[in-house]
């Protein structure tokens, strides 16, 4: 797009009309981004106002800009949303085969959306103002209630989302399929399902963002070079679950937190999950291998586990690399990496950390794991941490503590080749 000649106009000129619900101004939007891009790309403006809206379709070179007190605001009626077409083969990514979560992009009712990005290049939307998802419910759609997402972007490239806020969200805040060299920063992210989820990336940024969310705030795998930094997480669910193998991927500066603001719409709990939860083939056949992991410097608070890694037999790992992660009030699970077959890791290094852990006062449970299955495991038979088919485990300068009753180890190692947890670990006195 040549900057110099990029055009700016008002979707009022095309016939938006502000604050009535009862009109659909998808057409009047639509054939503003089309005119700009026809015309060699530029912005679209958003002007003061609330904006009902069906689904939008963004297009190459063009910037949709939500000025400050700006809303588009979600239909209330099904029909004025369209599913994603694409030439694109996404079935890699499907998830949830045989289950109420299955999530097929080639599904009509789960890839309904009221944004949509297909195939665009510098396209991307900013500004001060809000896309407000309307909660609208779909009786056919995933688990009998999930409506459209909010924003789907399916094989475009150097797009970038800064500044906005995204509110009641029908499923997913963001849905990608297949997205690189691109940006989220900036973004404020309230309620609904997962907050950002991507399938198939390379080189994406998700920065400086404030994302609370009643399931995952950040989702979904096959990531490549995917780093996520200095964003505030929470959920009802996992600050970060990872659902498909990924390499390269760094966690930095983020504050994870628990319990949940917004209910998990399911379940309706608020309980926070994992902080960081790795975990390829957890909803379907995902193979591959998940490599070059780098979890810095964040800090965890009032969780499930502060990092939960599992591996699927169709996966392998190699490095996992956590640097100076702090971690409170942790409230049932030790840090783990692990495999309950046979899937190996090579190396897992933890370095600087502070972690402290909710204990569980009960003098039998030792005892009672003697024997028994993994299956039927509800905790791990250590309070701090846990690593089972690992190849290497290097810790330095980590800190455990526990608060309360607390009758196990503080760390286990099964099928570990090589370890040094007792010199490198420091059990702290209760604060």
């Amino acid at each position: 797009m040549n900057f110099l000649l990029a055009i700016v106009v008002s979707i009022l000129s095309y016939g938006a009309v502000p604050n009535d619900t009862t009109v659909n101004n998808a057409n009047a939007i639509n054939t503003a981004i089309s005119d700009c891009a026809d015309k060699g790309g530029g912005v679209v403006e958003v002007p003061e106002g609330t904006f009902t809206t069906g689904s939008v379709f963004l297009r190459s070179g063009v910037t949709l800009r939500l000025n400050e007190g700006a809303v588009l605001l979600g239909s209330s009626r099904l029909s004025d949303y369209s599913s994603l077409v694409t030439d694109l083969d996404l079935s890699r990514y499907e998830s949830g085969q045989g289950t109420v979560n299955y999530n097929s992009a080639t599904d009509p009712q789960w890839s309904k959306a009221m944004i949509f990005a297909v195939g665009c290049v510098g396209a991307g939307i900013e500004g001060a103002g809000c896309i407000d998802g309307g909660d609208v419910r779909n009786p056919l759609g995933e688990e009998h209630m999930r409506g459209p997402h909010t924003l789907l972007l399916a094989g475009c490239h150097e797009m970038k989302m800064r500044d906005f806020k995204v509110k009641r969200s029908a499923n997913y805040a963001f849905l990608a399929y297949r997205l690189d060299r691109s940006a989220f920063s900036n973004l404020t992210i309230e309620g609904g399902w997962d907050g950002i989820h991507i399938r198939g990336s390379k080189d994406v940024r998700i920065e400086k963002c404030r994302i609370h969310t009643g399931d995952d705030a950040i989702a979904g795998g096959y990531w490549e070079k995917m780093k996520i930094s200095r964003c505030v997480l929470n959920s009802s669910c996992n600050g970060i679950r990872m659902i498909m193998p990924s390499t390269d991927l760094e966690v930095a500066d983020c504050n994870i937190y628990g319990p949940g603001q917004y209910e998990h719409i399911t379940s309706h709990r608020t309980r926070s999950e994992h902080a960081i939860n790795l975990e390829p083939g957890a909803w379907g056949k995902a193979p591959g291998r998940m490599d070059r992991i780098f979890i810095r410097r964040n800090k965890v608070e009032s969780v499930l586990s502060p990092l939960c890694v599992t591996l699927g037999e169709d996966n392998t790992c190699g490095t996992i690399v956590v640097e100076n992660l702090t971690a409170r009030d942790v409230t049932r699970m030790a840090l783990s990496v692990k495999s309950w077959g046979t899937a190996p890791t090579d190396k897992v290094t933890l370095k600087h950390c502070d972690l402290e852990f909710d204990g569980i006062d009960d003098p039998g449970l030792p005892a009672w794991f003697v024997d028994r299955p993994t299956s039927e495991w509800p905790v791990f038979p250590c309070w701090g941490m846990f690593f089972r088919n690992v190849g290497e485990v290097d810790v330095r300068d980590v800190t455990l503590r526990v608060k309360g009753g607390e009758y196990r180890k503080a760390y286990m190692c099964q099928n570990v080749g090589k370890e040094n947890l007792a010199k490198g670990v420091r059990q702290a006195d209760q604060k």
